[in-house]
């Protein structure tokens, strides 16, 4: 894939010129399921505050910007995604709403914590475990996200993952509210 486009909002049309095969042949989300991301949470984010984890391409946060989000954090614990999301954000322009992080998942967390950062949205899609089973992973970066208190009140976590993952009705604080289904790919959205 040589680049991902932005599907809605103020950069709708805009490709994000991602090649995958550059950086270790990450997974990205696929048009379909970003598209049933946002139909799940809300077609426009007007000053609700997002944050991507597992940045990736960047992709997620992008299109979250271009609905609206503020402020918007984005967080790759690769150096070179890290720079390309960086790139491509001075590229379209945006820096002032855009918090960058190049940290492991659970220091974001705690950093994100230290500046009082709380978001609306915090979306979750680190490397798939492609196995039927319970994904710790998954588990304890949610009870972290509680612990540290980035979840706004009322605020929603959304996870994607493998679709034979088991997935638990609860974790820490927060409960499954949704899980939606595209072949190999699920939603999971906790509150």
């Amino acid at each position: 894939m040589s680049g991902l486009r932005i599907i809605a909002g103020t950069m709708k049309g805009r490709v994000i010129p991602f090649d995958n095969r550059k950086f270790d042949n990450a997974d990205i989300t696929p048009q379909k399921v970003k598209g049933a991301i946002f139909s799940m949470i809300g077609e426009w984010l007007h000053g609700k505050g997002f944050l991507d984890l597992y940045a990736g391409s960047g992709q997620i946060g992008m299109e979250a910007l271009s609905r609206g989000a503020n402020p918007v954090a984005f967080n790759e614990a690769d150096i070179r995604r890290f720079l390309f999301i960086e790139s491509s954000l001075q590229n379209l322009g945006i820096v002032s709403v855009v918090e960058m992080l190049n940290l492991p998942a659970v220091k974001a967390l705690e950093m994100l914590h230290d500046r009082n950062h709380a978001f609306d949205y915090i979306f979750l899609d680190p490397p798939y475990v492609k196995l039927k089973e319970t994904t710790e992973e998954y588990h304890e970066i949610i009870e972290k996200i509680g612990e540290y208190g980035v979840l706004a009140s009322g605020g929603e976590i959304i996870i994607q993952h493998f679709s034979s993952n088991i997935i638990s009705k609860e974790v820490g604080p927060y409960q499954i509210k949704t899980i939606k289904k595209y072949g190999r790919t699920s939603l999971s959205v906790y509150g």
